[in-house]
């Protein structure tokens, strides 16, 4: 059994195409354990969110767009908000309380969506309960458990372990806690990576 220990934020595009990816290759192969871990890009970014222009040129966010579109197209993937950024605390948490449900993939997919594809502010908990609610979540009790911090302890095991694990960009896999794997790529080339 391959153990992958994947460290990724929503706020982040190149780890919707890693999402994607890990995803792909939980369903093609029995033998690999996949384990997310909440890394937060923006934590200290307010409820209402903010744009990415703010702090990087106009220019650089094209570029990078050029490839991860290019990426992305592999998979379906949308990228209609190029310069929001949002606060992720609260969503990580609902994914989490999602995994206790077995929702984890369909809650993630849907919540990348709501950043990509619709520029929608999940650090907004109204926009937290709408994805709950596709997936098929109990919104109250979700937010109960988030509310009486059932979550804050793995939120910060995981950023404890993203310390241990010396973590500098997310997504970032680490396969049987040997290899980093950072650099994206199509899927035949990235999986050869991973599992060899």
């Amino acid at each position: 059994m391959t153990n992958i220990k994947v460290f990724s934020d929503f706020a982040c595009p190149f780890c919707y195409i890693g999402f994607s990816i890990a995803d792909r290759l939980r369903k093609e192969n029995d033998d690999v354990d996949i384990q997310y871990f909440p890394y937060e890009l923006n934590p200290d970014m307010t409820i209402k969110g903010g744009d990415l222009t703010d702090s990087i040129p106009q220019e650089q966010i094209d570029m990078s767009f050029r490839r991860i579109e290019r990426l992305g197209k592999e998979y379906g993937l949308v990228y209609n908000n190029k310069t929001k950024k949002f606060n992720t605390s609260r969503l990580h948490k609902a994914a989490l309380y999602a995994d206790t449900m077995g929702k984890f993939y369909e809650f993630s997919k849907e919540a990348f969506r709501y950043v990509f594809e619709f520029g929608k502010n999940v650090g907004d908990p109204f926009m937290i309960n709408d994805i709950g609610l596709y997936v098929g979540l109990d919104i109250i009790e979700m937010n109960e458990k988030i509310d009486k911090g059932e979550f804050d302890s793995q939120i910060e095991d995981a950023r404890k372990l993203s310390v241990d694990y010396n973590i500098e960009s997310v997504p970032t896999f680490i396969v049987d806690d040997e290899r980093y794997v950072t650099v994206l790529k199509d899927y035949e080339r990235f999986k050869k990576d991973l599992l060899g």
